[in-house]
């Protein structure tokens, strides 16, 4: 008999992970190169980026596309008489580190003979094995851990310890929460404590008495007979431990050699326990910057996915979380915090205004949310991952080195040729927070303020006319005196 899932006793709620930032609409921080455009056009609109005419925001777009055009015939503006290399711009390796809720929830059945947690590892199984997942890197863990000397199973309370009692007996109250309890004295108002099991066919449901008739689930799915306990589980053995949750489960390595320990681990995971959600999250961002500071040029990401709103380990409130995910950004290396909720239906405003908190905060704006009613809970949760590495693949690129001596930070410019073979020119921008409407570029260490770096970046806007053009190409370029705003 399997073990009970202890999270039937709380609410479930959401599975987490990183809802994708969109990029803006306009191009106008393309500044056209006539040295290179086929047909001899000038114009900031020329690429198949978008329109810097379209927006609320068209006004400064359309006065900083003038400035650029009246540029235009400067010798800056031509790379050909000063460029001593151009390389085709190389994107920086990406690494998705997974921080998946397995807690006793994901039991809970979209479908007949189907849970939420055998739906995510079919939609994981599918993400490892797309063709276009192939180069990136790819590591998780999972939470609830079980704290250390905690076991894993029991049949006594007295082998818990303090992390007891082993769930055998609940209290006869009322209501949606469970109350564990060993003696009659454990339980509120009085109420009995006596054995319980769990459903047939939905393991995280808790019933009594045992051999009786679970009757159907909220989705009107039967849940069979209920099944007496033979084994379980000490009802307070969750990790709260950040550390048992930065050391992955599966380390980051590339797909697709990393896909079978990643299946066979997934396959292998039962769900039960509660949600440390604070923990859990701190973990995904302390491993994430751990392995980009091993790696330097890696884009590294968390990825936190739930279905359940935090409720053990401290802190355990929204707001809270949401600064580990802010931490995580704010960090060296800088860290993204991505999320996916799937909830149920009653769930779905409470969840998808958490998982938005910490996704804005984590730098990703909001999350993605699957509503279990969904007839294509796989299909979507697939879609969310492969958002997610669509919008952290394209917009950071290697700096590429001289055949001798060093670079030259002053004499660097980045170029983008759209898939109609017109070629503009990317303004230096200095940081991110100058990227503004009218994007551009930057390093990911200012060498101005001594940094040396690894990476040119994409402003926002840049990066969703590189996302829209499949055909076109980013070249930087060395020796031509770099062009700014």
């Amino acid at each position: 008999m399997a073990a009970p899932r202890k999270k039937r006793f709380f609410i479930a709620a959401a599975l987490w992970a990183v809802g994708a930032a969109a990029c803006g609409s306009s191009n106008s921080d393309l500044i056209p190169d006539a040295s290179r455009s086929e047909g001899g056009s000038s114009g900031g609109g020329s690429s198949s980026g978008g329109s810097s005419s379209s927006g609320g925001s068209g006004g400064s777009d359309d006065a900083s596309a003038g400035t650029f055009a009246g540029a235009q015939d400067d010798a800056a503006l031509s790379f050909a008489g000063c460029a001593s290399t151009t390389e085709q711009a190389t994107e920086l390796p990406l690494d998705l580190y997974l921080m998946l809720d397995t807690s006793g929830s994901m039991d809970d059945l979209v479908a007949p003979q189907k849970s939420k947690w055998s739906s995510v590892v079919s939609a994981m199984t599918a993400f490892l094995g797309d063709p276009a997942s192939a180069g990136i890197g790819v590591g998780l863990q999972y939470f609830p851990l079980t704290q250390a000397g905690v076991p894993t199973s029991c049949t006594t309370s007295a082998q818990c310890g303090a992390a007891g009692p082993c769930f055998f007996k609940a209290c006869g109250v009322t209501g949606s929460a469970v109350y564990p309890c060993d003696t009659s004295a454990n339980c509120p108002g009085n109420a009995a404590c006596g054995a319980i099991g769990q459903c047939e066919y939905d393991h995280d449901v808790v019933c009594a008495p045992t051999g009786g008739d679970c009757g159907n689930d909220t989705n009107n799915f039967p849940l069979g007979t209920c099944e007496a306990f033979t084994t379980s589980t000490c009802i307070q053995g969750d990790s709260c431990t950040v550390g048992d949750y930065s050391t992955p489960a599966v380390p980051i390595a590339l797909l697709p050699g990393a896909a079978s320990a990643l299946t066979a681990s997934l396959a292998a995971r039962v769900p039960g326990g509660n949600t440390p959600t604070a923990a859990a999250l701190e973990g995904a961002v302390e491993q994430a910057q751990a392995f980009a500071k091993a790696n330097p040029g890696h884009s590294v990401v968390a990825v936190l996915a739930t279905d359940g709103i935090p409720d053990e380990c401290t802190p355990n409130d929204i707001p809270t979380i949401a600064t580990i995910a802010a931490a995580g950004l704010a960090g060296t290396p800088s860290i993204k915090t991505f999320a996916i909720g799937v909830f149920a239906p009653g769930d779905v405003p409470s969840g998808t205004a958490a998982l938005n908190q910490i996704a804005s905060s984590g730098g990703t704006k909001q999350a993605f949310v699957i509503n279990t009613t969904s007839q294509d809970l796989e299909a979507q949760f697939v879609a969310a991952l492969s958002a997610i590495r669509g919008a952290s693949l394209p917009c950071q690129y290697e700096v590429p080195l001289p055949d001798a001596g060093s670079a030259d930070y002053d004499k660097i410019n980045v170029q983008y040729t759209s898939g109609a073979g017109v070629s503009s020119g990317l303004p230096y921008v200095e940081s991110s927070a100058r990227c503004g409407t009218g994007g551009g570029w930057y390093y990911d260490a200012d060498p101005a303020d001594g940094g040396t770096p690894s990476a040119v970046i994409v402003c926002p806007t840049t990066c969703t006319t590189l996302q829209n053009d499949s055909k076109g190409r980013v070249d930087v370029i060395l020796g031509c005196q770099t062009m700014t705003r």
